[in-house]
């Protein structure tokens, strides 16, 4: 694919599955390594999946304040280290945009692409804090959506840990150093450090907790990668066309590392924690389910209101 392609439409509210996506995804016979990527409006999410993917406009850029992607769109190519594999990169639009006023579709999109990645991307903007968090209030919401069936073997029900995607958040735009009791930390330890939790039983505590605990529990392993802003500002509008010599050396030497982790460590997508998914036989029939998931759950709300 030259250009990415809508997966999951969203028409003035209304989220519908895009059949010539489906299309695409159906002659994928090979195993799939899928990275979904998620994160507030306007936080570079889809410049960040074109370096990954190699290209300059596989993913379309915005330039202005307005969130610039809808619903998910989807990019499939050959992956650069797996043979045989093929990479699927998954760009949802943005959490929070003042213009959709409702954040029932956030939680929709945000549940498939959990549902469907290997690797899991946060992106966020600035130093980590409590409202980054607050953000991912989805995270503890996930087991309303996601329904899981029993193992075929032993008559068991499957964790949820069991197919969940590895957790990667990315920082962007650090303009401060990483500190712990003012000492300079890696990105690792700055992650684990917020999402420590409290100790106590109170209601504030409690809230605290709840997106922390979701995290660690849902996603054991975890991994932060800090970004320092690629250019100045009066040159991110022509982010996609500059060339890395003109970027920031440390922006550069930075994606290196994370896209070395991406390529190397994001696992093939896997279904009872054994049976490697394809494009074909697995990801078609979740995204079926999710579409059918949603409906009710828009039909259901419909009909309380």
């Amino acid at each position: 694919m030259q250009s990415a392609i809508e997966l999951v439409k969203n028409d003035q509210g209304n989220l519908s599955i895009n059949q010539e996506a489906l299309k695409i995804l159906s002659a994928i016979d090979m195993p799939v390594v899928v990275v979904a990527i998620a994160g507030r409006a306007r936080t570079g999410k889809s410049y960040l999946l074109n370096r990954l993917a190699g290209k300059r406009k596989g993913f379309s850029l915005g330039s202005t304040i307005q969130s610039h992607t809808r619903g998910i769109w989807m990019l499939c190519l050959p992956h650069p280290k797996k043979t045989d594999h093929a990479l699927i990169l998954l760009d949802t639009e943005g959490f929070g945009d003042p213009e959709k006023g409702d954040n029932e579709n956030d939680n929709s999109i945000f549940t498939l692409s959990i549902l469907l990645s290997s690797v899991f991307i946060y992106n966020s903007r600035g130093n980590l804090d409590q409202s980054e968090l607050e953000y991912l209030h989805f995270v503890s919401e996930l087991t309303k959506h996601i329904q899981l069936t029993k193992s075929k073997k032993n008559n068991e029900e499957w964790e949820y840990i069991d197919f969940f995607p590895d957790f990667v958040w990315v920082v962007r735009d650090l303009t401060l150093e990483m500190t712990i009791n003012e000492e300079i930390v890696s990105a690792d330890e700055y992650l684990e450090h917020i999402l420590k939790l409290k100790n106590g039983t109170n209601e504030k505590t409690e809230k605290f907790n709840t997106v922390r605990r979701s995290i660690r529990d849902y996603f054991p392993k975890r991994k932060c990668f800090g970004f320092v802003c690629p250019t100045t500002r009066f040159k991110l509008k022509l982010l996609d066309d500059l060339l890395d010599e003109e970027l920031d050396p440390e922006f550069v030497e930075e994606f290196e590392l994370f896209s070395h982790y991406i390529y190397e460590e994001a696992k093939t997508k896997k279904v009872e924690g054994v049976h490697k998914v394809t494009g074909r036989s697995k990801l078609l029939d979740w995204i079926k389910s999710w579409e059918v998931f949603h409906r009710a759950s828009l039909e259901s709300k419909h009909h309380l209101n």
